[in-house]
Formats: C-alpha cells, structure tokens, sequence
C-alpha cells in the first residue's frame, strides 16, 4: 500500500488522516480496522502525564505508550505497536505542532524492541510502570541541510574517508531529528513544512568541542534556506529573549531581495535556557556586531 504523505509534509489529522484511514481521532495511537496500519503521535502533549519521547545517540527514537494513570499495560495501542510486524502492519508517526494545527509526517518505523521503566509519574504524579518502545525509522528522506566543507577535511582518496563521512552523516541525523523536537519551523518566515527548510546549527558544527554539542537539538534553529544564508555567516542573530538582532553591514537591498521582514528587536518566540547558552556563543563568535 502506498501512502500519500511526504516526510516533513504537514496533515490534518481529522481529514487527511483519520477521514481516509480511520481509526481513533484522539490519543497517541491510532488502529485502524481497515487499514494495515498502526498510526502514533508524538508531541508536547504526552509531557503532561509524565514521558517526553526522544531519539537516542544510536539513532533509535524512544516511544512511550499509552495509558495516563497506573502502570503502562500491553493492550489496545501498546499491544498494536508490539506485534505490528507479526501483524502485517506499518507503523507510521506524526509530529503534533500544537493545538489546532497541523500534525507533521515523520515517516514510517519498526518497533525493534521496549523497555518498562519504573518510576515514571503518571497524570496524577504517581508513580508506575512505563513502556517504552524503541523504534527504528526506516526512511529518514527529509534533507535539512547538506554536508559542509567544514564537516569533512580528510582526502576522499584517503582509507578513512569513507568511515568518516558515514559517520558524520549519522551524526547529522541524530541531531536533525533531536532538533525537530525543539523548533517547530522558522521563527522569521513561519514556514513548518521540513521540505522548504534546513537544519542549522547556532554554534558551528567546526567549532563545536564534543559530538554531544554536534548532535545537540538544542544547538539549532530551523530555517528557511535564505534565513539560514544570513543566520550561518553572522549577518543576524537572536537575544535570549528572541529578539532579533540585524548587523550593521548588512545591505538594505539584499535585505528587500530576500524579502525577509528583519525587525531589529522584534520577539520571535522564546527560547529554552539550553539554546540560548548556545546563542550566546552566536552572539560573542559569528554574529557580525560592527
């Protein structure tokens, strides 16, 4: 069965998913009758009765199943995510982007195994007993962001090329899909479709000190490719506040070229205390202040 949606593409879910499919319009998992598919949704939501899903340093994401109070139990969704593959069923997610918006195709997974984690609290605050499932994604085809010149220096004639490269692409991943659990789309041109934007890093991948900073969600920001040309080369920047920040060189008519509207001091959207030790480095390092 072929599906209509595009990785990184954005759906309704009452009328482009659960309209055509089926299956349960609330919740975090969906089954439904006459489709081999079981459907998940992730997002902010799920923090509200104690889990937040996450992708780990090995590339596998990290689901928590359904059940708000008491201890998690393999039944309904958490049974239907279990023995998918047995089943005959794809496993296919969602990214919520908030209330009455749009949810974002994250593509298709296999669930490769689970963990139950004691402790976890429940709506309540009690706690329980948690699934969690590890998932592995089968196509990650959205490209935010190419490899840079600064990622690879060895020799492609050279015997460590070839292990380099792969390893730098999985990192590139990694923190691309961290990052999608931070930012939502670009804060200057409001764009949330994956296609039309490209995953940057505040503080420069080159300049990074440690693979945990390259692959950081939190070391990034989500823009549209002509926000990400003047963000990358220190043209502008942000406060901690979000408030944006023009350098001083920057011509107006490449400015009204981009057509960007650049409001020096204008609040687009706040940011975590983790970003923002990161844009603090922007800021002191690649933001062109005079």
């Amino acid at each position: 069965m072929e599906l209509p949606f595009r990785i990184g593409a954005l759906y309704s879910r009452r009328d482009q998913i659960h309209r055509v499919y089926g299956g349960q319009q609330q919740g975090g998992i969906s089954t439904p009758t006459n489709h081999p598919l079981v459907i998940i949704f992730t997002g902010e939501a799920g923090e509200a009765h104690g889990y937040a899903d996450y992708w780990d340093d090995d590339g596998y994401f990290h689901y928590y199943g359904e059940g708000q109070n008491g201890d998690m139990e393999f039944k309904g969704g958490n049974r239907a995510i279990l023995d998918h593959v047995k089943n005959g069923k794809r496993l296919i997610a969602f990214q919520a982007m908030g209330k009455r918006k749009p949810y974002r195709y994250r593509g298709e997974f296999i669930s490769v195994d689970y963990d139950v984690i004691p402790g976890v609290p429940d709506t309540k605050g009690a706690p329980r007993n948690a699934i969690v499932f590890k998932l592995q994604a089968v196509d990650e085809s959205e490209r935010l962001g190419e490899l840079t010149e600064e990622a690879v220096t060895d020799d492609p004639m050279t015997s460590t090329f070839a292990s380099r490269l792969t390893d730098i692409r999985t990192k590139q991943t990694l923190f691309r899909r961290r990052l999608l659990m931070v930012e939502q789309g670009c804060r200057l041109t409001k764009i949330t479709d994956l296609r039309f934007l490209r995953a940057s890093h505040i503080k420069p991948w080159a300049l990074c000190t440690s693979a945990s900073e390259r692959t950081d969600g939190s070391n990034g920001l989500l823009l549209a490719p002509h926000a990400d040309l003047l963000f990358d080369h220190g043209w502008i920047s942000f406060g901690d506040n979000g408030e944006l920040m023009v350098a001083d060189g920057l011509p107006e008519q490449v400015v009204e070229s981009l057509g960007i509207q650049l409001k020096i001091g204008h609040i687009y959207g706040t940011f975590a205390h983790a970003q923002r030790q990161y844009l603090y480095y922007h800021r002191t390092h690649v933001f062109r202040a005079t």
